[in-house]
């Protein structure tokens, strides 16, 4: 068999894995908050117990989708610039800003990290209101995903690219 041209590349199962990883705990998450909502919906207006519990899994599972769909975002590069400055300068003076913007978002990469692993661990005895699960839950996804924004901001920095498949529904760029 010929593949085509425009075919896209066959990934290990693993490799395919890792380079959607944020899309696809995001995505769990997102299904998460529709069904946890719609759950507490149908509970407080059908039945005469509404589930206490929907909320809270949904404002759990709204952490996980923000910070993870943030470090997707950064791997496709979809973090806000603003160049109407920038582009007016002198090009020794342009490549210092890109640097000192790198530096900058790196710091602060490494800033949440550090911060958001002192958070996880200073609320891990610290139960939820209804569940009584940990809070690192809530604050974990800050120090992984910051973490893992840096790791992706230096993949992209190195020149790694992710392409969003033509083939999907939706995709960015």
């Amino acid at each position: 068999m010929n593949a085509s041209p425009t075919a896209a590349p066959v990934r290990a199962p693993l490799s395919a894995l890792l380079d959607q990883f944020e899309e696809i705990v995001a995505g769990v998450a997102v299904a998460v908050i529709i069904a946890s909502v719609s759950w507490g919906v149908v509970t407080r207006y059908v039945t005469a117990q509404p589930a206490a519990w929907a909320s809270e899994v949904a404002t759990l599972a709204f952490a996980w989708a923000i910070y993870f769909g943030g470090a997707a975002c950064i791997k496709y590069r979809l973090f806000p610039t603003i160049e109407m400055v920038t582009e007016r300068m002198p090009p020794a003076l342009q490549t210092l800003v890109r640097r000192m913007n790198h530096v900058l978002l790196l710091a602060f990469f490494a800033f949440m990290t550090w911060f958001g692993v002192r958070f996880a661990i200073d609320t891990w005895d610290s139960p939820t209101a209804v569940l009584r699960l940990p809070q690192t839950l809530l604050y974990g996804p800050v120090a992984f995903c910051s973490a893992l924004m840096a790791l992706r901001y230096l993949q992209v920095m190195a020149g790694r690219r992710w392409d969003a498949d033509e083939h999907r529904e939706t995709h960015a760029g």
